[in-house]
């Protein structure tokens, strides 16, 4: 039975033949797979950070003065999180070159640099050097994720709200358990090198190749005028968006840029234990992605915020009471089951806040708000760890994300524009 959709009055036939061509599958496959390059992008390397470091103190041994040696700890979290900082820098950018110009001219040539650059690090033995081609990375990865994201809004708006939501659910399931996937994958591979894990970014040449194949850009945006799609942005009233963006991007790289430490050395486990506990994470965040369209028939914005901020919190008590590896899987269950819902709930409050005209610049914004808390999750949670030990830090950031959760209170919706 063929699927109905409901139109606004004003609705045109090219919205109407937008949702009848987006339903191929192909065009999903290549829009999700695409957006599941951003979650890949981190979490192929996680499990190989503590022999990253491993490798690196050995190769240093010989000036244990210098900068590289002294800060190492750090500096091989940042392998992890650097591209972050690319991402916060250029989303915006990117969100305003793709909004006036067309995405798909900037997203093919990102893929490519993104699929090189990630597994350059196979081939490389100066901790500087990596950092650098990660940041290549970043800054690539910074126009994929924007015009992910910003495709999916244009390709799944018209034919009625919950058509929106829907694709958003499917594309955090798809990404979530893709990213579980290889992570298992690369925490299995890095038992044997260090360097394995960056060879999964080579599945870069197969998403890029189906890309290209089925995505088209949207021209729906043309015929505009520019003085009425400036005057209706007001980035003002996104502010509780970018928040907790930002802020749970901050919590959620605690899991890859800490547990490993806390598995290896806290527990005496072996490295192939990191990448299956990390996968827990990723496959709870996909399966309670996918609850998304079912929610929001029934809690409000703010409830379902308040509900995933209160999970996340609930995450790090576990990890602080309970010293065992079930009790991390416990936690990381929980951790990817608020922090799914919580991720697609943001992105979907804010399409529906945004005009039409101005995905792109909007979503760049929040972009660069996940990936700046990426960047600063080891440079915030680090000295922490240092001064009174990880298990006292889990702690900690519990109580910071229940004080979150109780300002979170205060927070008012903005009337949705459909």
């Amino acid at each position: 039975m063929k699927k109905q959709y409901q139109f606004h009055p004003n609705d045109t036939k090219i919205d109407k033949k937008m949702v009848e061509i987006t339903e191929n599958i192909g065009i999903k496959l290549a829009v999700f797979s695409m957006a599941s390059m951003t979650v890949l992008g981190s979490a192929a390397i996680a499990p190989a950070l503590p022999a990253i470091n491993k490798h690196f103190y050995e190769l240093l041994l010989h000036d244990p003065t210098s900068f590289a040696f002294s800060h190492l700890d750090i500096l091989t979290r940042l392998v992890l999180t650097i591209p972050a900082i690319f991402v916060v820098l250029v989303s915006p950018l990117a969100g305003i070159l793709m909004d006036k110009f067309g995405k798909l001219r900037f997203i093919f040539p990102a893929m490519i640099v993104w699929t090189f650059s990630g597994m350059s690090g196979f081939f490389l033995n100066d901790i500087y050097a990596i950092l650098f081609s990660r940041s290549i990375f970043g800054a690539a990865t910074a126009f994929i994720m924007t015009g992910a994201s910003a495709l999916l809004g244009d390709y799944y708006s018209q034919g009625g709200f919950n058509r929106r939501e829907k694709a958003l659910s499917a594309q955090g399931f798809f990404c979530a358990v893709g990213g579980a996937v290889f992570i298992c994958i690369a925490g299995f591979v890095s038992s044997y090198s260090w360097r394995y894990p960056f060879l999964v970014y080579g599945l870069g040449v197969l998403i890029t190749i189906l890309a290209i194949i089925y995505l088209f850009e949207p021209h729906k945006f043309k015929f505009y005028d520019k003085s009425q799609v400036e005057a209706s942005v007001h980035y003002r009233h996104f502010f509780p968006v970018y928040f907790i963006g930002f802020f749970i991007m901050v919590v959620y790289y605690i899991s890859p840029t800490q547990l490993p430490y806390y598995i290896e050395e806290n527990l005496g486990l072996d490295p192939k234990y990191i990448g299956v506990s990390m996968s827990v994470s990723a496959i709870f965040y996909g399966v309670f992605s996918l609850s998304y369209k079912y929610l929001m028939q029934f809690l409000s914005v703010k409830t379902i915020y308040l509900a995933t901020i209160f999970l996340v919190g609930c995450s790090f008590l576990v990890l602080y009471f309970i010293h065992t590896y079930n009790a991390v899987l416990l936690a990381l269950a929980l951790l990817g089951m608020g922090g799914g819902i919580m991720l697609v709930n943001n992105t979907s409050y804010l399409f529906s806040i945004c005009p039409k005209n101005a995905r792109a610049r909007a979503y760049g914004i929040l972009a660069s708000c996940i990936f700046l808390g990426q960047f600063l999750s080891p440079i915030i949670s680090q000295p922490l760890v240092r001064k009174i030990g990880l298990v006292d830090a889990f702690l900690v950031w519990s109580i910071v994300i229940f004080i979150i959760f109780f300002l979170f209170f205060f927070f008012r919706e903005e009337s949705k524009r459909l």
